[in-house]
C-alpha cells in the first residue's frame, strides 16, 4: 500500500492516511487513488478521513479535509490511528476544535444530517448544525460551530456554539452524556432526562424540558439570578 488507500467499511468509505512527507505530494495521491476508481465515486459522497499518525499530521488535518471536499466529497467524520484498531486514537479537545474554526474547511451546508449511530472513537464534526438520527455512544463525540440535535439517545460528548455561540441549543430524546459544552460553558449531567434541551443561562449550562423553555424571550437580570 502507498501513503494513502481507500477501503470500504460498515461505517462506508473511509481515506486512509498511513504517511507523507509533504501536503502537495499527499495531494497528489489521494488525486491519483481516485481517479484510479473513477466512475465508483460521485460529487457529494460522504467520507471519512483516517490519519496514522496523530502526533506527526494532526497540524495538517485542515488542509486535509479543505482539499478533499474542494474534490466535491463531503467528509463526515475524522478519525486518527489504524484501521484495525477498535478505537482509534483521538485528538485532543482543542486540535478537533481547531478544524471546526479553520476558515479553510469549506463550509458543505448550514445542517449536517448524520444517519447512523456514533460509536466510541468516533467524531462528528461541522461548521454548523448537526442532526444525528441515531444514538451517541459513550466514547463519541459530536463538536458543532451551530446546534446539535439527537434523535435518540446522546451518551457520550457534546459541543456546541464552539465558536463562541452561547445561544446554541443541544436537544437530546434521552439526555445522558458523558459532558456538554455550549461556547465555553461545559457542564456534567448526572442524571438521565428526555426529551430535554441544554442552553446557557446565567453563564451556565442547564437542561430542561423542550416544553418549558421560551425561546425568543430574553429574561431579566433577577429572572437569571433564580
Amino acid at each position: 500500500m502507498g501513503s494513502v488507500d481507500l477501503r470500504m467499511t460498515k461505517q462506508g468509505v473511509v481515506l486512509f492516511i498511513e504517511k507523507y512527507d509533504a501536503l502537495s505530494q499527499l495531494f497528489a495521491d489521494i488525486t491519483n487513488k481516485f481517479l484510479q476508481l473513477d466512475g465508483f465515486f460521485a460529487r457529494g459522497d460522504k467520507i471519512s478521513v483516517m490519519i496514522k499518525d496523530r502526533e506527526k499530521y494532526s497540524k495538517d488535518i485542515t488542509e486535509i479535509v479543505s482539499f478533499v471536499e474542494k474534490m466535491g466529497f463531503k467528509v463526515g467524520e475524522i478519525l486518527v490511528g489504524e484501521m484495525h484498531k477498535k478505537m482509534p486514537n483521538k485528538l485532543s479537545v482543542k486540535q478537533k476544535m481547531k478544524v471546526v474554526e479553520s476558515e479553510n474547511v469549506q463550509r458543505l451546508n448550514p445542517t449536517k444530517v448524520v444517519r447512523k449511530t456514533v460509536r466510541s472513537g468516533q467524531v462528528v464534526i461541522h461548521d454548523g448544525d448537526v442532526i444525528l438520527m441515531g444514538n451517541l455512544n459513550s466514547g463519541g463525540e459530536i463538536i458543532s460551530a451551530g446546534n446539535v440535535m439527537v434523535l435518540g439517545e446522546a451518551r457520550g460528548v457534546i459541543r456546541a456554539g464552539v465558536k463562541g455561540d452561547e445561544e446554541a441549543l443541544v436537544f437530546a430524546i434521552v439526555m445522558s452524556p458523558e459532558l456538554i459544552q455550549i461556547a465555553d460553558h461545559v457542564s456534567h449531567v448526572p442524571e438521565s432526562f428526555e426529551n430535554t434541551v441544554a442552553h446557557v443561562r446565567g453563564g451556565k449550562v442547564v437542561v430542561e424540558k423542550y416544553d418549558n423553555i421560551k425561546f425568543g424571550v430574553r429574561r431579566s437580570r433577577t429572572e437569571k439570578e433564580r
